[in-house]
């Protein structure tokens, strides 16, 4: 792949005459312009005045400061109003006809192999929330912050953490079996700098409530698949803050009703939790997935492997959901709370890595009943201040993240034209629709990637 720094340009980008959507208090802006700068082209003072203001803006939208300068932006917008004037050096965009919003997030990814990062930027996804990670994933942050390779933004809980569960297979979770273990899995995620924390539901009643008053003192949100071994109300006490799939909701309505007023977040992943009946049950084929071709070959084969050892496990313990109830539960969700999250759960064999958000944002709408500006809410600003990005990311307003994308359709008349991407915009990086298209060409000729460390990191230390 080409350094990704090749593509910035020495100053800044103006994107001329487009109508905006800014996902921030429902403005639309019509025959707008928007201005985007490199933060060191910026003087001194200004580019202080604009960190200071977003810090500032953060506080009041999450509580709590974003992430400190070594994770700050290359580049910010600077300007949203109509009538701007290049400055010299400045790339123009004419975007006439065309549609400005934030750059989507993708609020559950496992970003484990670097091909990933062009698939998501080719969907328009510029920031993700990776929910499993290791220091291979700190050291992909830091090159793609670098600008050492093409990606998204990575934000990102530490391991997964999980009791003893003999129905996982393959399972390298890491095991909590005692308040020690716990100590050491909090101190690991800490040391590379991941700021949320995953759990598993089978974590030891005594153990898990250890784990949640440990990871409040340390300011570590808890996300993952809820509980099997204490009640929901609890685990609301205990300060849980995300619900993973929409399987993972409780059975009980009134359960959902307690975890949706107690102001949990829930990223529903409609599309993976139709993998097990539509794969396992229902005879479907990962070869007739739309964008199969645009995998890796050593990845068509490595899930289909994978896909089968899954099935029979399934099969094995006879697990065979409606996923009727499993909707109905998420719509029960969302009659009390709008904290909602659209996650695709790439790479789970069936969902790819990037074009799947396209999928489940139409899931979102027709399964659940959003309207396309809820939907895409929940890409963008719900998202951003879920990660407690609000600050920077989710919105177009000055002072944010250089994050966009432009559109030739517009997606809140309908959905589906999220996918009429022309140009992305990633901390200020600009990739063209055809920089794209060649990208995942020759990413579709990979024929080996290297091993991802997983558990077995923790395990050799």
């Amino acid at each position: 792949m080409k350094d990704s720094r090749q593509l910035i340009r020495k100053n800044g980008i103006l994107f001329k005459n487009a109508t905006v959507l800014t996902m921030d208090n429902h403005q639309v802006l019509y025959g707008c312009d928007v201005r985007i700068q490199r933060l060191p082209s910026l003087p001194e003072n200004t580019a202080s005045a604009i960190l200071q203001d977003r810090e500032e803006r953060a506080v009041c939208d999450t509580g709590s400061k974003t992430a400190g300068t070594q994770n700050g932006p290359a580049a910010v917008i600077t300007d949203v109003k109509p009538g701007l004037l290049p400055f010299d050096g400045d790339q123009v965009v004419d975007c006439t006809g065309k549609y400005l919003m934030p750059g989507l997030i993708d609020a559950h990814v496992h970003f484990d192999q670097d091909y990933m990062g062009v698939m998501l930027l080719a969907a328009g996804i510029t920031s993700v929330r990776n929910m499993r990670g290791y220091t291979e994933h700190a050291e992909r942050k830091r090159r793609i912050r670098e600008g050492l390779l093409p990606g998204p933004y990575i934000e990102s809980t530490g391991p997964i953490f999980d009791g003893e569960d003999p129905n996982i297979p393959e399972n390298d979770n890491w095991i909590i079996r005692s308040f020690e273990d716990a100590d050491e899995a909090i101190a690991f995620t800490m040391e590379l700098g991941f700021r949320f924390v995953k759990t598993y539901p089978s974590i030891r009643p005594e153990v898990y409530r250890y784990l949640m008053r440990r990871c409040a003192d340390e300011d570590l949100p808890v996300s993952g698949h809820m509980t099997k071994t204490i009640s929901h109300q609890e685990l609301m006490d205990l300060g849980y803050y995300c619900c993973e799939h929409a399987s993972s909701l409780p059975k009980v309505d009134e359960d959902i009703d307690c975890i949706s007023r107690a102001g949990l977040w829930f990223c529903p992943t409609q599309l993976v939790c139709e993998t097990l009946p539509d794969y396992v049950w229902n005879g479907k084929r990962l070869q007739d997935l739309e964008k199969w071709d645009a995998l890796p070959v050593c990845v068509q084969q490595e899930w289909l492997r994978k896909n089968e050892v899954i099935a029979e496990s399934y099969r094995k313990q006879g697990i065979h959901p409606d996923i009727r109830i499993i909707i109905n539960r998420g719509r029960r969700f969302m009659e009390h709370s709008s904290r909602i999250l659209a996650g695709s759960d790439c790479a789970y064999p069936g969902v790819i890595p990037g074009f799947s958000l396209w999928t489940e944002l139409e899931k979102l709408v027709n399964l659940y009943g959003m309207t396309s500006e809820e939907a895409l809410l929940s890409a963008t600003a719900r998202p951003a201040a879920c990660m407690k990005l609000g600050g920077r990311k989710g919105r177009i307003a000055e002072g944010m993240d250089a994050d966009l994308i432009l559109l030739s359709q517009n997606p809140l008349s309908d959905i589906r034209h999220i996918s009429a991407i022309q140009t992305v915009v990633s901390d200020g990086k600009l990739y063209s629709l055809d920089f794209l298209e060649r990208e995942l060409k020759n990413i579709h000729q990979i024929t080996h990637l290297p091993e991802s460390a997983g558990g077995k990191e923790r395990r050799t230390q």
